[in-house]
């Protein structure tokens, strides 16, 4: 992998971005690495599961997708990170069988037929959304889970790492091309802690010069985290 392994010359600030700026930054990818993590994948459950959840007054908040259920999806919480997905059980009735186009009318009332008996069974404090998909169209789906006004801020603050981490040469933990294994596997708020100086360093610190890390070590590093949440999470 191209870059040197050692840094003998400390360029003291992180020039163009502001220490304030930069904690807003690290906050963001920090807050969406934990919805996207913890939210990513909701246990898989009947719908008609969601019906008695809500008659025990286990669910905070319900997000439909518009087209659900056609395609698209059925969430319910009993906590900020803690969701359920329904099943996919595609009606056929919903779907013309000379021309296979979604019929509209049909999927409103079968949509509109279960959230009846949903809204009946809530807790009047229960949140009930219809999505509109811009957590799914931005970055992740937890996202819209989660609180879908969220989602364009998360991406324009991970577009902004990668930008940062692409432009910039004065890395001190490790090269670009080890960076680049560690963003991929959700690493980015770590860059924005570190580079080029510790946030809880001065900026005009003097630091002590290190050897980076390589891109090949940064690969294996990748790899061990991503298989680390594959086990956590399995």
């Amino acid at each position: 992998m191209p870059e040197t392994q050692d840094v003998r010359t400390v360029v003291p600030a992180w020039r163009g971005v502001p220490y304030g700026a930069r904690l807003t930054l690290l906050f963001i990818l920090a807050l969406s690495t934990v919805v996207v993590h913890l939210n990513r994948d909701p246990a898989l459950r009947d719908a008609e599961e969601l019906l008695g959840d809500l008659r025990a007054g286990g669910v905070t908040k319900v997000v439909y997708d518009r087209n659900w259920p056609a395609y698209g999806t059925l969430t319910w919480s009993a906590g900020p990170l803690s969701w359920s997905q329904a099943r996919f059980d595609q009606p056929g009735d919903v779907w013309d069988p000379r021309t296979t186009r979604l019929v509209p009318e049909a999927l409103e009332r079968r949509q509109e037929a279960f959230l009846v008996r949903v809204r009946a069974a809530a807790d009047p404090a229960v949140e009930i959304v219809r999505s509109d998909g811009l957590g799914l169209s931005l970055g992740s789906p937890a996202y819209a889970r989660w609180w879908e006004p969220f989602a364009p801020f998360a991406v324009a603050a991970e577009v902004l790492a990668w930008l940062l981490m692409l432009t910039r040469r004065d890395h001190r933990y490790a090269t670009r091309w080890a960076w680049l294994w560690m963003f991929l596997v959700g690493g980015s708020w770590l860059y924005v802690l570190l580079e080029p100086y510790p946030l809880w360093r001065g900026p005009y610190e003097v630091l002590p010069a290190r050897v980076r890390l390589d891109g090949t070590r940064g690969f294996a590093l990748a790899v061990a985290l991503l298989f680390g949440l594959g086990m956590v999470n399995a």
